[in-house]
């Protein structure tokens, strides 16, 4: 099977629309505009609206595809490798064209140790000596060690948005993540950063020689990003109208705007977000002092210490059990005016969005405090000085769990697990931290526990968060089961979906057996939207889809430049 696309050019530049202003909050500043080491979802979220993918994304119950950058593609006949033209008008905002290097460049800094880039999974199935072809300024070929699922393999081609190989070709990529191209990127695409002001607000406003089509011009004259660590202070903002958009809304506010401020529009975005615990497996000191000393692309994972605790999967299986989810739910995502429920019990990190791959077989650990007091015994945790905790060759079932502050819904469910843990004898003690310094944090594995999220991925590749080789990317608890490996291989070298699938559902049943997570809630994030941006685009995608075509009526327009 050959798959083709089209897409028509765009021939002369469209004049400017001078628009209204948009303000959206945010919980914290970006921390990384290089889409090779950016890590967090709001990083993304904004490196997906300053550039073109090479092939846009649409979402139904799984990935669609639309041209973008690149104007059609084709997979050979054994689907091992994926040609791909380029649009010959697309520019860098520096006037450099986007030629076919800037592809393999960037995939080639994806596969880079010393860069460690999240991305990595991204070419794990591409041939190590030659990912990419250029065949000329326009054309490219990826190229696969074997055929995969073909959704899948679109959107490893895909997912990393390009970098230009001409500013950061001389980068020393060590020390990639510092360098000053991830404050002042060179981009692709409509708009242009104008400000950035740390840890207060980014600017960026339509940029004057973009050279794509009419369609995505953007038609506001500005969109303000506002760094608002507290809740509170978002949501005030957004009720007397200094922000216009502001994500990730607690229900009981939400329940009171709907009444309240008609003029805000409550958008729901579906199970994209879910939180979870990590438990970390790994010594932090031991892990440290080891990746000190030898770096990444050297680790040797048999110098570090395993936790006491969390190493142990029955322990973590016997936390699983004390926590009671449900009442998580209940508390926190539920509205207490009409009954409604924002919250699903998780399974796994595949989004039930994602409908042919999410194992609905699952069922979510029980809340079941006597069980867990049982196998907590089992594994030696009793209480033998009599002071309400848990402890084992006279040391206390103690722990810090982290989580970022800023964070309402979080913090709350911090005090409900620690009450939960309470009732069988543990001890957790709770540390906020600021955002950025909370995720860095995850990434050097310096933590025991962790409240967090993800944003789901749109398509289903898990070795970033369950291989065992990832252990020094985005798998936190340094998770380690060699037959999860092996699915997760056997599922990326199956071109078959439906078997391919199977494979997957098993990777999601032994790891939810093994509870690396306690896996939490998926939450259907609630975003308010002034009601001037009447072409909104709040979907499972993004909470911002498609910027560059929202728009106000010019009766409604706020403000004029």
């Amino acid at each position: 099977m050959i798959w083709l696309f089209l897409s028509c050019s765009a021939s002369e530049p469209v004049p400017l629309t001078v628009g209204d202003t948009m303000v959206m909050a945010l919980q914290s500043d970006f921390g990384s505009l290089n889409p090779v080491t950016a890590q967090a979802a709001v990083d993304h979220d904004l490196i997906d609206t300053l550039n073109r993918h090479l092939v846009r994304f649409g979402f139904d119950c799984g990935l669609t595809f639309e041209p973008d950058l690149v104007s059609e593609w084709t997979f050979s006949e054994d689907s091992t490798a994926l040609h791909m033209k380029l649009r010959p008008d697309a520019m860098w905002s520096d006037g450099t064209p986007v030629t076919s290097r800037d592809v393999a460049f960037t995939y080639e800094l994806v596969a880079d140790d010393q860069v460690a880039s999240p991305r990595r999974a991204t070419i794990e199935n591409m041939d190590p000596d030659m990912r990419v072809e250029v065949v000329s300024d326009t054309e490219f070929t990826f190229h696969f060690t074997h055929a995969y699922d073909r959704t899948t393999m679109l959107a490893h081609a895909s997912l990393v948005r390009l970098v230009p190989e001409h500013a950061l070709k001389s980068a020393d990529r060590a020390t990639l993540r510092g360098h000053a191209f991830s404050r002042e990127p060179v981009l692709n695409g409509p708009w242009d950063i104008v400000t950035w002001e740390p840890n207060q607000r980014v600017v960026i406003e339509p940029r004057e020689a973009w050279w794509g089509a009419e369609e995505d011009t953007p038609k506001l004259a500005r969109v303000i990003f506002k760094v608002l660590p507290e809740y509170a202070t978002r949501l005030m903002e957004l009720e007397n109208g200094s922000v216009d958009l502001a994500a990730s809304l607690e229900v009981a506010d939400a329940d009171r705007l709907a009444v309240e401020h008609p003029e805000i529009r409550l958008e729901r975005r579906g199970w994209r977000s879910t939180d979870y615990l990590a438990w970390n497996g790994l010594d932090a000191a031991s892990y440290g002092e080891t990746l000190e000393r030898m770096g990444p692309a050297d680790m040797d994972w048999a110098e570090v210490t395993p936790h006491p605790i969390f190493s142990d999967a029955d322990t973590r299986r016997a936390l699983s059990m004390a926590i009671d989810v449900d009442k998580l739910i209940a508390d926190l995502l539920t509205s207490q005016a009409t009954g409604e429920v924002y919250g699903k019990r998780a399974v796994s990190t595949v989004s039930p969005e994602i409908c042919a791959y999410h194992n609905e077989d699952l069922v979510p650990t029980p809340n079941d405090t006597t069980a867990a007091k049982a196998l907590l015994a089992e594994r030696g945790w009793v209480d033998t000085d009599g002071d309400g905790i848990l402890d084992r060759d006279g040391q206390p079932f103690s722990f810090t769990l982290l989580t970022n502050s800023g964070n309402p819904r979080r913090a709350k469910a911090a005090i409900i697990i620690q009450a939960n843990l309470a009732d069988v004898g543990v001890e957790m003690n709770i540390e906020k931290l600021e955002s950025n310094t909370f995720f860095s944090r995850l990434r050097k594995k310096d933590f025991e526990a962790a409240l967090s999220g993800w944003s789901a991925s749109t398509f289903v590749d898990m070795s970033n968060l369950w291989h065992s080789g990832h252990s020094s990317g985005q798998n936190y608890p340094n998770y380690d089961n060699p037959q999860v490996d092996a699915l997760i291989e056997e599922a990326l070298r199956t071109p078959d979906p439906e078997k391919a699938q199977a494979l997957w559902k098993q990777v999601q049943a032994q790891v939810h057996a093994d509870q690396p997570y306690t896996f939490l809630y998926w939450r259907d994030d609630i975003v308010g939207v002034s009601d001037r941006f009447e072409s909104a685009d709040v979907d499972f995608l993004y909470p911002y889809n498609h910027l560059e075509r929202w728009d106000v009526p010019p009766d409604k327009v706020r403000y004029r430049r």
